[in-house]
């Protein structure tokens, strides 16, 4: 790595960004621009892209999130934006709104939302202590090189796995479509 002390300073914003539980999203309603501006103000330091108008109508074109009321996005859907934005660099839209909907099985969208966000704040502090604790950034020798590397690979190869197996699992949850039977099939 050339710049390790950009690196550093990457997972210290990581580990300093500050993700809304559910009682801290806006307790009113809110316009596109309002949105836009909050769910851009949590994901930008990460690096994770700017949300656009365009992305969110998509998002309400698909039913991903509900239509907004008199032009204004609730509590509900700003939490699934949220979401959204934070699995959208990894997941296609259609495997996020199906995973979704399998976490309100049972439980309330605050709660399938604040564990949500618990557990990837806890995924962002445990990857900030691994790299801190095992990886020496600030003075790069080969030894150091070599695990950097590991690292990076060991990363890329979870992130292929993982995704893999969070597409499997919402696949499988995922209630297929009845199809109707057509006069030839109800004859054979």
């Amino acid at each position: 790595m050339t710049d390790n002390k950009a690196f550093s300073e990457y997972l210290a914003q990581l580990a300093q960004a500050n993700w809304p539980r559910w009682a801290d999203l806006p307790q009113f309603d809110l316009y596109m621009d309002q949105v836009l501006q909050f769910v851009n103000e949590l994901t930008a330091p990460t690096g994770m892209g700017e949300l656009t108008a365009t992305m969110v109508n998509n998002y309400v074109k698909k039913g991903v999130i509900s239509a907004p009321t008199k032009k204004k996005y609730g509590r509900t859907q700003i939490a699934n934006i949220i979401v959204i934005a934070i699995l959208k660099p990894v997941f296609a839209l259609d495997t996020i709104a199906d995973g979704i909907k399998y976490q309100l099985v049972n439980r309330t969208a605050n709660q399938a939302y604040d564990a949500f966000i618990l557990d990837f704040a806890g995924a962002i502090q445990q990857a900030n202590s691994d790299f801190t604790g095992e990886v020496v950034i600030n003075a790069v020798n080969k030894e150091d090189t070599t695990n950097i590397q590991n690292a990076m690979v060991q990363l890329a190869i979870n992130a292929v796995l993982q995704k893999m197996l969070v597409e499997t699992m919402t696949e499988i949850v995922t209630p297929k479509p009845v199809t109707k039977k057509t006069k030839k099939d109800k004859t054979k």
